[in-house]
Protein backbone atom coordinates (compact mmCIF):
# COMPACT_ATOMS: atom_id res chain seq x y z
CA UNK A 1 0.00 0.00 0.00
CA UNK A 2 1.00 3.60 -0.91
CA UNK A 3 0.02 7.14 0.03
CA UNK A 4 0.87 10.22 -1.70
CA UNK A 5 -1.86 11.60 -0.89
CA UNK A 6 -23.47 24.44 -12.76
CA UNK A 7 -26.04 25.14 -13.87
CA UNK A 8 -26.81 28.55 -12.71
CA UNK A 9 -30.68 28.42 -10.66
CA UNK A 10 -31.83 31.63 -10.66
CA UNK A 11 -34.07 31.74 -7.28
CA UNK A 12 -35.71 35.35 -6.17
CA UNK A 13 -35.15 34.68 -2.16
CA UNK A 14 -34.70 37.98 0.39
CA UNK A 15 -33.53 36.05 2.78
CA UNK A 16 -33.46 32.72 4.74
CA UNK A 17 -33.99 31.78 8.36
CA UNK A 18 -31.67 29.08 9.50
CA UNK A 19 -31.20 27.31 12.71
CA UNK A 20 -28.08 25.85 14.11
CA UNK A 21 -26.54 24.92 17.11
CA UNK A 22 -29.49 27.26 18.93
CA UNK A 23 -28.57 30.17 16.91
CA UNK A 24 -30.69 31.64 14.51
CA UNK A 25 -29.11 32.74 11.59
CA UNK A 26 -30.06 33.93 7.62
CA UNK A 27 -29.24 33.47 4.46
CA UNK A 28 -28.73 36.22 2.45
CA UNK A 29 -30.31 36.32 -1.18
CA UNK A 30 -26.33 35.46 -2.60
CA UNK A 31 -25.57 33.33 0.05
CA UNK A 32 -29.23 31.09 -0.93
CA UNK A 33 -27.50 31.42 -4.62
CA UNK A 34 -24.31 29.70 -3.34
CA UNK A 35 -26.36 27.03 -1.87
CA UNK A 36 -28.42 25.83 -4.95
CA UNK A 37 -24.99 26.20 -7.32
CA UNK A 38 -23.26 23.93 -4.56
CA UNK A 39 -26.39 21.39 -5.05
CA UNK A 40 -26.53 20.75 -8.51
CA UNK A 41 -22.91 20.35 -8.47
CA UNK A 42 -22.95 17.70 -6.03
CA UNK A 43 -26.17 15.86 -7.02
CA UNK A 44 -25.66 14.78 -9.91
CA UNK A 45 -28.00 12.99 -12.26
CA UNK A 46 -28.08 9.28 -11.66
CA UNK A 47 -28.03 5.81 -13.70
CA UNK A 48 -30.68 4.48 -10.41
CA UNK A 49 -30.90 5.60 -6.70
CA UNK A 50 -30.15 3.51 -3.98
CA UNK A 51 -32.82 3.96 -0.49
CA UNK A 52 -30.32 3.03 2.41
CA UNK A 53 -32.32 1.11 5.34
CA UNK A 54 -31.01 3.29 7.60
CA UNK A 55 -32.68 6.70 5.91
CA UNK A 56 -29.84 8.00 3.43
CA UNK A 57 -30.11 8.43 -0.28
CA UNK A 58 -27.67 7.25 -2.67
CA UNK A 59 -26.94 7.92 -6.09
CA UNK A 60 -25.23 5.85 -8.57
CA UNK A 61 -23.53 8.28 -10.51
CA UNK A 62 -21.01 7.40 -13.58
CA UNK A 63 -17.41 7.36 -12.60
CA UNK A 64 -15.79 10.53 -14.17
CA UNK A 65 -19.01 12.50 -13.79
CA UNK A 66 -18.61 12.19 -9.84
CA UNK A 67 -18.58 15.89 -8.20
CA UNK A 68 -14.65 15.34 -7.06
CA UNK A 69 -14.47 16.18 -10.76
CA UNK A 70 -15.75 19.76 -10.60
CA UNK A 71 -13.08 21.09 -7.98
CA UNK A 72 -11.07 23.72 -9.80
CA UNK A 73 -7.53 22.26 -8.61
CA UNK A 74 -8.65 18.89 -10.69
CA UNK A 75 -9.12 20.16 -14.36
CA UNK A 76 -5.88 18.40 -14.77
CA UNK A 77 -5.92 15.19 -12.73
CA UNK A 78 -5.62 12.17 -14.90
CA UNK A 79 -9.05 9.67 -14.71
CA UNK A 80 -9.05 6.52 -15.71
CA UNK A 81 -11.69 4.71 -14.57
CA UNK A 82 -10.82 0.78 -15.59
CA UNK A 83 -8.02 1.27 -13.25
CA UNK A 84 -9.67 3.39 -10.31
CA UNK A 85 -13.15 1.50 -9.85
CA UNK A 86 -13.10 -1.42 -8.04
CA UNK A 87 -15.10 -4.04 -6.42
CA UNK A 88 -14.36 -6.13 -3.32
CA UNK A 89 -16.46 -8.09 -0.80
CA UNK A 90 -15.49 -8.91 2.61
CA UNK A 91 -17.66 -11.18 5.02
CA UNK A 92 -15.88 -9.27 7.93
CA UNK A 93 -16.57 -6.00 6.96
CA UNK A 94 -20.11 -6.93 6.05
CA UNK A 95 -20.73 -8.31 9.25
CA UNK A 96 -19.92 -4.89 10.47
CA UNK A 97 -21.32 -2.51 8.32
CA UNK A 98 -24.34 -1.84 6.95
CA UNK A 99 -23.62 -1.17 3.53
CA UNK A 100 -24.91 0.41 0.20
CA UNK A 101 -26.65 -2.26 -2.12
CA UNK A 102 -24.11 -2.54 -5.19
CA UNK A 103 -24.45 0.04 -7.92
CA UNK A 104 -23.97 -0.69 -11.49
CA UNK A 105 -20.88 -1.77 -13.20
CA UNK A 106 -19.03 1.60 -14.08
CA UNK A 107 -21.27 3.74 -11.37
CA UNK A 108 -20.60 4.62 -7.65
CA UNK A 109 -22.48 5.58 -4.85
CA UNK A 110 -22.69 8.80 -3.65
CA UNK A 111 -24.47 10.04 -0.79
CA UNK A 112 -27.27 12.40 -1.70
CA UNK A 113 -26.87 16.36 -0.26
CA UNK A 114 -29.47 18.27 0.88
CA UNK A 115 -29.72 21.85 1.70
CA UNK A 116 -30.17 21.20 5.52
CA UNK A 117 -26.45 19.01 4.91
CA UNK A 118 -25.04 22.18 3.17
CA UNK A 119 -26.00 24.76 5.82
CA UNK A 120 -24.51 22.78 8.35
CA UNK A 121 -21.33 22.11 7.06
CA UNK A 122 -20.85 25.53 7.34
CA UNK A 123 -20.68 25.10 11.54
CA UNK A 124 -18.90 21.65 11.18
CA UNK A 125 -15.63 22.33 10.19
CA UNK A 126 -13.26 20.55 13.17
CA UNK A 127 -11.56 24.05 12.82
CA UNK A 128 -14.86 25.36 14.43
CA UNK A 129 -15.30 26.35 17.77
CA UNK A 130 -11.79 24.91 18.69
CA UNK A 131 -11.91 26.07 22.14
CA UNK A 132 -14.95 23.49 22.79
CA UNK A 133 -12.72 20.69 21.37
CA UNK A 134 -10.45 17.74 22.60
CA UNK A 135 -8.13 15.28 22.25
CA UNK A 136 -6.60 12.66 24.11
CA UNK A 137 -3.94 9.89 21.90
CA UNK A 138 -0.86 10.19 20.47
CA UNK A 139 1.54 11.48 17.84
CA UNK A 140 4.23 10.86 15.78
CA UNK A 141 6.06 13.27 13.85
CA UNK A 142 8.83 13.69 10.81
CA UNK A 143 12.22 13.33 12.31
CA UNK A 144 13.66 16.45 10.95
CA UNK A 145 15.06 17.56 7.16
CA UNK A 146 14.82 14.24 4.96
CA UNK A 147 12.19 12.31 6.88
CA UNK A 148 8.50 12.64 5.67
CA UNK A 149 5.85 10.45 6.05
CA UNK A 150 3.83 8.92 3.60
CA UNK A 151 0.47 7.55 5.60
CA UNK A 152 -0.66 5.89 8.80
CA UNK A 153 -2.95 2.58 9.78
CA UNK A 154 -4.02 1.27 12.89
CA UNK A 155 -7.08 -1.14 13.97
CA UNK A 156 -9.43 0.63 16.36
CA UNK A 157 -12.63 -0.34 18.59
CA UNK A 158 -15.81 0.45 17.82
CA UNK A 159 -17.88 2.26 20.31
CA UNK A 160 -21.52 3.99 20.30
CA UNK A 161 -21.08 6.94 23.54
CA UNK A 162 -23.86 9.33 24.56
CA UNK A 163 -23.68 12.66 22.78
CA UNK A 164 -26.26 15.21 23.31
CA UNK A 165 -27.57 17.16 20.27
CA UNK A 166 -24.60 19.85 19.85
CA UNK A 167 -21.76 17.08 21.16
CA UNK A 168 -19.89 14.93 19.27
CA UNK A 169 -17.19 12.36 20.02
CA UNK A 170 -14.81 10.57 17.49
CA UNK A 171 -12.20 8.11 16.94
CA UNK A 172 -9.99 9.50 14.30
CA UNK A 173 -6.36 8.87 12.50
CA UNK A 174 -4.80 12.08 11.24
CA UNK A 175 -2.15 12.69 8.90
CA UNK A 176 -1.10 16.37 8.20
CA UNK A 177 1.40 18.70 6.76
CA UNK A 178 1.60 22.85 7.13
CA UNK A 179 1.51 25.14 9.65
CA UNK A 180 -2.43 26.07 11.58
CA UNK A 181 -3.13 28.88 8.52
CA UNK A 182 -2.10 26.90 5.81
CA UNK A 183 -3.07 23.19 7.41
CA UNK A 184 -3.25 20.13 4.93
CA UNK A 185 -5.10 17.41 6.72
CA UNK A 186 -7.05 13.99 6.38
CA UNK A 187 -8.93 12.78 8.83
CA UNK A 188 -10.46 9.54 8.99
CA UNK A 189 -12.70 7.53 11.76
CA UNK A 190 -15.91 6.76 13.27
CA UNK A 191 -18.16 9.64 15.43
CA UNK A 192 -21.37 9.82 16.63
CA UNK A 193 -22.41 13.73 15.67
CA UNK A 194 -25.99 14.29 15.37
CA UNK A 195 -25.39 18.05 13.97
CA UNK A 196 -23.50 16.24 11.20
CA UNK A 197 -25.48 12.69 10.23
CA UNK A 198 -29.26 13.97 11.76
CA UNK A 199 -28.89 10.60 14.63
CA UNK A 200 -27.01 8.92 17.48
CA UNK A 201 -25.80 6.11 15.01
CA UNK A 202 -21.99 5.05 14.83
CA UNK A 203 -20.90 6.51 11.12
CA UNK A 204 -17.56 6.19 9.33
CA UNK A 205 -16.53 9.70 8.42
CA UNK A 206 -14.04 11.59 6.77
CA UNK A 207 -12.55 14.86 6.94
CA UNK A 208 -9.67 17.31 4.76
CA UNK A 209 -8.94 20.63 3.78
CA UNK A 210 -5.75 22.09 1.80
CA UNK A 211 -5.53 25.41 3.84
CA UNK A 212 -6.59 25.22 7.21
CA UNK A 213 -10.45 25.02 6.54
CA UNK A 214 -10.42 29.10 5.40
CA UNK A 215 -11.35 28.15 1.57
CA UNK A 216 -11.46 24.16 0.99
CA UNK A 217 -12.04 20.98 3.06
CA UNK A 218 -15.29 19.04 4.34
CA UNK A 219 -16.72 15.90 5.67
CA UNK A 220 -17.42 13.04 3.43
CA UNK A 221 -18.69 14.21 -0.08
CA UNK A 222 -19.53 17.91 0.98
CA UNK A 223 -18.03 19.26 -1.12
CA UNK A 224 -15.85 18.36 -4.44
CA UNK A 225 -12.57 16.58 -3.87
CA UNK A 226 -12.91 12.80 -2.89
CA UNK A 227 -13.31 10.37 -5.60
CA UNK A 228 -14.94 7.51 -4.78
CA UNK A 229 -13.96 4.05 -6.25
CA UNK A 230 -15.72 1.54 -4.56
CA UNK A 231 -18.93 0.47 -6.09
CA UNK A 232 -20.18 -0.07 -2.33
CA UNK A 233 -18.42 1.37 0.72
CA UNK A 234 -18.80 4.94 1.03
CA UNK A 235 -17.16 7.34 3.65
CA UNK A 236 -20.24 7.70 5.65
CA UNK A 237 -21.70 4.57 6.28
CA UNK A 238 -23.06 3.50 9.77
CA UNK A 239 -21.19 0.81 11.80
CA UNK A 240 -23.80 -1.99 12.64
CA UNK A 241 -22.24 -2.99 15.81
CA UNK A 242 -20.18 -2.10 18.72
CA UNK A 243 -17.73 -3.04 21.16
CA UNK A 244 -19.12 -4.04 24.75
CA UNK A 245 -17.63 -2.55 27.42
CA UNK A 246 -15.22 -5.14 28.88
CA UNK A 247 -16.50 -7.91 26.19
CA UNK A 248 -16.71 -8.34 22.97
CA UNK A 249 -14.93 -6.02 21.08
CA UNK A 250 -15.42 -4.47 17.72
CA UNK A 251 -12.89 -3.21 15.32
CA UNK A 252 -12.00 -1.51 12.33
CA UNK A 253 -8.72 -1.09 10.28
CA UNK A 254 -7.67 1.66 8.43
CA UNK A 255 -4.92 3.21 6.43
CA UNK A 256 -4.27 6.40 4.97
CA UNK A 257 -1.58 6.22 2.00
CA UNK A 258 -0.07 8.78 0.27
CA UNK A 259 0.81 7.43 -3.19
CA UNK A 260 4.08 9.68 -4.40
CA UNK A 261 3.76 7.54 -8.15
CA UNK A 262 0.21 7.86 -8.56
CA UNK A 263 -0.12 11.45 -6.79
CA UNK A 264 -3.29 10.19 -4.75
CA UNK A 265 -4.25 9.71 -1.05
CA UNK A 266 -6.00 6.38 -0.90
CA UNK A 267 -8.02 5.35 2.27
CA UNK A 268 -8.25 1.82 2.88
CA UNK A 269 -10.26 -0.56 5.18
CA UNK A 270 -9.31 -3.78 6.48
CA UNK A 271 -6.50 -3.79 4.38
CA UNK A 272 -8.29 -4.44 0.92
CA UNK A 273 -11.19 -2.33 0.32
CA UNK A 274 -10.29 0.64 -1.21
CA UNK A 275 -13.25 3.33 -0.62
CA UNK A 276 -11.30 6.13 -2.89
CA UNK A 277 -8.78 8.51 -2.80
CA UNK A 278 -8.10 12.40 -2.72
CA UNK A 279 -5.96 13.76 -5.15
CA UNK A 280 -2.72 15.06 -4.18
CA UNK A 281 -3.72 18.70 -5.81
CA UNK A 282 -5.60 19.12 -3.16
CA UNK A 283 -2.49 19.02 -0.78
CA UNK A 284 0.33 21.82 -1.27
CA UNK A 285 1.74 21.07 1.78
CA UNK A 286 1.87 16.92 0.86
CA UNK A 287 4.18 17.20 -1.96
CA UNK A 288 7.00 16.43 0.04
CA UNK A 289 5.06 13.95 1.93
CA UNK A 290 3.29 14.87 6.01
CA UNK A 291 4.99 15.93 8.95
CA UNK A 292 2.80 14.58 11.46
CA UNK A 293 0.16 11.94 12.26
CA UNK A 294 -2.22 11.53 15.27
CA UNK A 295 -4.22 8.69 16.60
CA UNK A 296 -6.71 9.18 19.20
CA UNK A 297 -9.91 10.19 19.99
CA UNK A 298 -11.90 13.89 19.26
CA UNK A 299 -14.83 15.14 21.13
CA UNK A 300 -16.54 18.53 21.48
CA UNK A 301 -18.42 19.81 24.10
CA UNK A 302 -21.53 21.03 24.31
CA UNK A 303 -22.52 25.17 24.02
CA UNK A 304 -22.74 24.83 27.76
CA UNK A 305 -19.48 23.16 28.48
CA UNK A 306 -20.59 19.84 29.03
CA UNK A 307 -17.98 16.97 27.00
CA UNK A 308 -19.19 13.93 26.21
CA UNK A 309 -17.70 9.93 26.56
CA UNK A 310 -14.46 9.34 24.81
CA UNK A 311 -14.30 5.55 23.43
CA UNK A 312 -15.94 3.81 25.69
CA UNK A 313 -15.86 6.23 28.35
CA UNK A 314 -14.24 4.32 31.00
CA UNK A 315 -10.43 6.19 31.96
CA UNK A 316 -7.64 3.79 30.38
CA UNK A 317 -5.23 4.09 33.28
CA UNK A 318 -8.22 3.01 35.39
CA UNK A 319 -9.60 0.54 33.05
CA UNK A 320 -6.75 -0.39 30.33
CA UNK A 321 -8.74 -3.45 28.76
CA UNK A 322 -12.22 -2.01 28.84
CA UNK A 323 -11.49 1.56 27.10
CA UNK A 324 -10.79 2.69 23.59
CA UNK A 325 -8.00 1.13 21.90
CA UNK A 326 -5.72 1.25 18.68
CA UNK A 327 -3.78 -1.82 17.71
CA UNK A 328 -0.80 -2.25 15.10
CA UNK A 329 -0.13 1.55 14.55
CA UNK A 330 2.33 2.13 11.67
CA UNK A 331 2.94 5.15 9.64
CA UNK A 332 4.69 4.35 6.20
CA UNK A 333 8.24 6.03 5.99
CA UNK A 334 10.07 7.52 2.39
CA UNK A 335 11.07 3.93 1.30
CA UNK A 336 6.91 3.39 1.76
CA UNK A 337 8.06 0.92 4.75
CA UNK A 338 5.15 0.00 7.55
CA UNK A 339 6.92 1.40 11.15
CA UNK A 340 5.96 1.55 14.31
CA UNK A 341 6.33 4.59 15.88
CA UNK A 342 9.28 4.85 18.48
CA UNK A 343 9.37 8.39 19.68
CA UNK A 344 5.57 9.66 20.10
CA UNK A 345 4.34 12.27 21.96
CA UNK A 346 1.31 11.94 24.46
CA UNK A 347 -2.17 14.82 23.40
CA UNK A 348 -4.04 15.09 26.29
CA UNK A 349 -6.48 18.09 26.12
CA UNK A 350 -8.67 17.71 29.01
CA UNK A 351 -6.86 15.68 31.62
CA UNK A 352 -9.26 15.94 34.00
CA UNK A 353 -12.01 14.28 32.09
CA UNK A 354 -9.71 12.01 29.46
CA UNK A 355 -6.62 9.69 29.98
CA UNK A 356 -4.11 8.00 27.39
CA UNK A 357 -2.03 5.28 27.64
CA UNK A 358 0.49 3.44 25.16
CA UNK A 359 2.52 0.20 25.58
CA UNK A 360 5.18 0.24 23.07
CA UNK A 361 6.10 -3.30 23.61
CA UNK A 362 2.88 -4.36 22.71
CA UNK A 363 2.55 -1.22 20.67
CA UNK A 364 -1.46 -0.79 21.51
CA UNK A 365 -2.95 2.73 22.49
CA UNK A 366 -5.22 3.24 25.49
CA UNK A 367 -7.51 6.09 25.43
CA UNK A 368 -11.08 8.26 26.47
CA UNK A 369 -12.72 9.21 29.11
CA UNK A 370 -16.13 9.80 31.20
CA UNK A 371 -16.66 13.42 30.18
CA UNK A 372 -19.54 14.98 31.84
CA UNK A 373 -17.94 18.50 32.93
CA UNK A 374 -16.54 21.14 32.08
CA UNK A 375 -12.39 21.09 30.78
CA UNK A 376 -10.64 23.77 32.52
CA UNK A 377 -7.15 23.04 31.89
CA UNK A 378 -5.33 21.02 28.92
Amino acid sequence: MTINCVAVVVLLVISAVIFVEGRVDTLSAEEELDLQRQLTILNKPPVTTIHAPWGDTYDCIEFYKQPAFDHPLLKNHTIEMRQEIVSTRSHLLEMLTNQVDECPKGTVPIRQTTRKDLIKAKYLSPNADPDKQYRAGISYKAKGIGESIYGASAIFNVWTPNVTQDQFSSTEIAVQSGSSEELNVIRYGWTVDQQLYGDIVTRGFAYWTGDGGRNTGCYNTLCSGFVQTHDKYTLDLPIGESSIICGTQITLEASIYLDRQSGKCYLTLLNSIQIGYWPIELFPAFAPGATYIYWGGRVKAGKNGITPPMGSGRMPNEYPACSGFFQHLKYIDTNNQFLQPKEIEYTIDCPEQYAVEYYPDDNILHFGGYGGSNCTSS
